[in-house]
Parts: C-alpha cells; structure tokens; sequence
C-alpha cells in the first residue's frame, strides 16, 4: 500500500531551531504530545483540521495510533536540521524543469545521486539550454523539496490536503517564506 506525507519545507538557507519550531507547532494547535512509534513524532494537535484543509466529499483520517502499533495513521514529524540542504523526493516525483528554458530534464535521477555524494554542492546542467542550476532553482511542482529542515504530515495522499495561509503565515516567523509539496513512498 502506497502511503504519502504532506511536507512543509522552512527557507533553505535558514535552520530553524527545532525546539522554537516545535513550541510554536504547539501554540497553533498543529502538533500534541510526542508520540513514540518506530519514527518518533507528534499526535495531530487540537486545531490540526482548522489548519489543514482536506478535499474531498469524505477523506478518512485515522488521528490516533492503530492498535497493532504500527505508524501507518496522521501523525507529525520534524526532519532536521541537516547540515546542507537536502532534497527530498518520492516515488511521485516527475522530473524538474529548467528554470531557464522550462523544460523537463529527464535523467534528473542519476544527477541528484552524484549532487548527494557530493554533499550538495554541485548543480545540474539542462541538455535543453545549458543552464547549470542548484535542486534548489529546479522547478519541482510540488513533488519534492529541498531544505535543511521539513515538516512531515503522515498518510497525506498528494492533493488530498493543503495547509491554510495562515499556516504558512504562521510558520514564516521571522525566518522567511515557508513552503509545501507531497510525497509518496
């Protein structure tokens, strides 16, 4: 069974610092209380569906840990910070486009492994244009990210649920704009 998380992902040049990113999680009512499961997280908050709009005529959300223990329900997790930026991606990830030329860059695969072995700090060179741009400048369409620090929602299926602007708003802090996109496993 395919599961997939809505991602928030902070400035990529910021690193929020988790434990000030976690209390202000708590004042908006996005996370609870930690939760111990196999990937240490957060129970959903008490204003968790004021802040997260789900489409659909009736989406199931299971908010609370499924008797078997297994993480397979709607819980929060806080990824990072990691050292560089990180690009995150799924199994519904389409290749980026060119932010020069706009087109796709097919192969994209293979030249993010080598980006990673290189700890990020190398680009991307468009076979359409040219243009040698970061994961960062690639256009992504909202099926990955690239951060030093995420914000996961669980068993969120792509398009089954956007954050409200004030969300976002409230996410921005001081720090700069926030931004969202899906993933699949």
């Amino acid at each position: 069974m395919t599961s997939g998380s809505l991602m928030f992902r902070a400035p990529p040049d910021s690193t929020p610092v988790v434990t000030e990113t976690e209390r202000r999680l708590q004042e908006l009512g996005l996370i609870g209380p930690p939760y111990a499961g196999e990937q240490p997280g957060f129970l959903v908050g008490e204003h968790f569906l004021r802040l997260v709009t789900f489409m659909g005529c009736s989406p199931y959300l299971q908010l609370e840990p499924p008797v078997d223990g297994s993480d397979r329900f709607c819980h929060i997790r806080l990824l990072g910070p990691y050292p560089y930026p990180r690009l995150l991606r799924g199994s519904n990830t389409r290749p980026p486009r060119c932010p020069g030329c706009r087109k796709r860059i097919e192969g994209w695969q293979e030249k993010v492994t080598l980006l990673e072995a290189n700890a990020g700090g190398s680009t991307i060179e468009c076979p359409h244009c040219s243009r040698h741009s970061t994961p960062l400048e690639l256009e992504w369409q909202r099926n990955a990210g690239v951060s030093r620090f995420f914000i996961q929602i669980t068993e969120v299926f792509p398009g089954e649920a956007v954050p409200v602007p004030a969300l976002l708003e409230q996410l921005k802090g001081d720090g700069g704009e926030w931004d969202y996109f899906y993933l699949t496993d």
